[in-house]
């Protein structure tokens, strides 16, 4: 009894620790949402993902992937609840533009709705393909189209007054300065939520999720900020997700990243009181 009262668990953990990071190297560990795989851009990331699995969301099986769970309010959303309300509150009932930038079907809309008053809100969300035909297929089906619409190319995106990001960055297929370069307009005000980020070299992975095995770029904290600076806005407010911390299963001498969420203002325009 004393035996097993004393025995070593953890010992065997990390004697297997070796093992382990070999076959995750080889993409044989499988659960979902594990990290596997390190490499210094998207395109070998890509490249080194298994023949048979997706590489991108741009498919009608991905879309319903965690759907349900998307669609609800979770713990790391309040703080854009919580920004979201105040830029509201400080127009006094004028409307708003939001562009909604990797959101699904509109599953932020949908969850965000019972919570805020967002009827003076035109919600568009810039996504792919797949996710805008399902999307827009879903509005009209529940009568949402006259206030949240899709759209899959960049010339499509109308002026907006919120940019947020819920979790795109780290699959975004360009720079993230480029692509707020590319909107017609600049948003006021960039509500960023689940940002991957470590204190090294910036870096890409493989995720698991549902079919796919997905590039996941895990950037660089302070070059980030400094791209983020250099845009024009000032990071107003900032929140750690101590939950969506990651470790690479098959290079854990990375170490683990950081998840955090930023609300950023337009250096040139007065902050909302």
């Amino acid at each position: 009894m004393k035996a097993l009262l004393h025995f070593d668990s953890g010992g065997i953990k990390r004697a297997a620790r070796p093992f382990r990071s070999a076959l995750s190297k080889l993409h044989l560990v499988a659960r979902r949402a594990e990290l596997t795989g390190a490499y210094p851009d998207r395109q070998s990331a890509v490249r080194a993902a298994p023949g048979w699995a997706l590489t991108d969301y741009d498919h009608e099986a991905v879309v319903p992937v965690a759907l349900d769970k998307m669609s609800r309010v979770i713990d790391w959303d309040y703080p854009i609840l919580f920004w979201l309300e105040r830029e509201l509150r400080a127009r006094n009932g004028a409307p708003l533009r939001l562009l909604d930038a990797g959101g699904h079907v509109g599953t932020k809309f949908r969850a965000f709705r019972d919570l805020l008053d967002l009827s003076r809100v035109q919600w568009q969300v810039y996504e792919l393909p797949a996710m805008v035909k399902a999307g827009r297929e879903m509005a009209v089906s529940e009568g949402l189209e006259a206030q949240l619409s899709f759209c899959d190319c960049l010339e499509e995106i109308e002026e907006a007054d919120i940019l947020l990001c819920s979790g795109l960055l780290q699959y975004l297929d360009m720079p993230f300065p480029d692509f707020v370069k590319s909107l017609p307009a600049r948003p006021r005000v960039i509500l960023l939520n689940k940002v991957a980020l470590r204190e090294g070299p910036s870096v890409y992975t493989l995720q698991r999720g549902g079919p796919t095995y997905l590039p996941y770029h895990i950037r660089n904290k302070a070059r980030f900020l400094d791209d983020l600076e250099a845009l024009g806005y000032q990071v107003v407010d900032s929140w750690r997700i101590q939950y969506l911390a990651h470790q690479v299963a098959s290079h854990p001498e990375l170490g683990w990243s950081e998840s955090r969420g930023y609300m950023l203002q337009d250096r040139n325009v007065a902050r909302v009181s």
